[in-house]
């Protein structure tokens, strides 16, 4: 392959089916008027349905980071914002670029476990806290239902969970937003649904959070495209469980693989995998050889990377690349 391999945003390397382009497609000529009420509250019962939620509890935006964006605004005028450390850079940005108090706790070293407990003492004086699980960058996931109903009920604040990468892990506290009205559960379409280009993302909120939004003045909504082909994904269920079979069993592969050539990888329960190699600056030499992976060196340190699982193809050549650069250290 000549051609410049990416794996480094964690994309659905499957591109939709054609029944889903077409959806979007054919609104295109419409693109002079705003998304209709009636659309909106078809998406929402469709997600509603697929969630298993009350469709009232459900918020749709344009990208899950748009909409955890928000959240963070919302509430972080009322102090303190708890983050896992590390996590999604994109959440330390916005956070400090509100320029509210940002407490990091950090994720226990060689397991990356979560310190709950220290967590819930810590939320008990705080606005907001924020959790991906499963974790991004390191694919594990951190939380469990009960420390969720524990945290839930001791913060002073509001709870969010991202599951971007629900349908990979398979684990969700969704159901919980209705007896718990200060919890977010965030989801998107970017991933399994392989819907990243047209950025949709939605929330599941309690009450508070319900209420809180409702204050905006801005709308949320995302793109009529965007719309219309996440209700045609969402008709086609067997497509997305499909492309989530093939990503795990590549991601098994690669893993196994990268292991037998003494690469340290972490256990994942999303579409990437979190390396270790014994030769820093790794980001940088694959990227020389045309592989570009997300250098997780300012989150860890620079023997650190994430990779996304691509194609089988494109996987294969990614660990060649891998091969050839600690052959190279070896005899360096």
């Amino acid at each position: 392959m000549s051609k410049i391999i990416e794996l480094n945003r964690n994309e659905l390397s499957y591109p939709p089916p054609a029944n889903v382009t077409d959806a979007a497609k054919k609104c295109l000529s419409d693109s002079n008027r705003y998304l209709k009420l009636s659309e909106l509250d078809e998406i929402k019962k469709m997600l509603s349905n697929y969630a298993g939620v009350d469709e009232r509890a459900i918020l749709i935006g344009s990208g899950i980071e748009m909409l955890i964006a928000v959240a963070l605004h919302l509430f972080s005028r009322k102090g303190r914002i708890i983050i896992v450390d590390p996590t999604f850079f994109m959440i330390t940005r916005i956070a400090e670029s509100l320029g509210t108090k940002l407490l990091k706790i950090k994720l226990a070293m060689p397991s990356f476990n979560l310190p709950v407990e220290p967590l819930i003492d810590e939320a008990r004086d705080s606005a907001m806290v924020v959790i991906d699980n499963p974790n991004n960058p390191t694919g594990k996931l951190l939380i469990d239902k009960n420390s969720v109903d524990e945290l839930c009920r001791s913060s002073s604040g509001v709870v969010l969970i991202d599951e971007s990468y629900y349908e990979f892990s398979h684990f969700s506290v969704i159901d919980m937003a209705k007896s718990h009205p200060n919890l977010i559960v965030a989801r998107t379409m970017s991933k399994a649904f392989g819907l990243a280009g047209l950025k949709v993302g939605y929330l599941v909120a309690g009450e508070a959070v319900l209420e809180a939004f409702s204050s905006l003045d801005l709308p949320l909504r995302p793109t009529t495209p965007g719309v219309y082909a996440t209700m045609e994904a969402l008709k086609d269920m067997e497509y997305m469980e499909s492309n989530v079979e093939l990503v795990t069993k590549e991601r098994k592969r690669v893993k196994r693989e990268a292991s037998r050539i003494g690469v340290e990888v972490y256990p994942s329960s999303t579409n990437f995998l979190l390396m270790r190699t014994s030769v820093p600056n790794v980001a940088k030499k694959l990227k020389e050889l045309g592989i570009i992976v997300f250098d997780a060196s300012n989150q860890l340190s620079s023997e650190f990377i994430r990779v996304s699982i691509g194609t089988r193809e494109e996987n294969n050549v990614f660990l060649s690349s891998l091969v050839e650069i600690l052959n190279l250290s070896a005899r360096s």
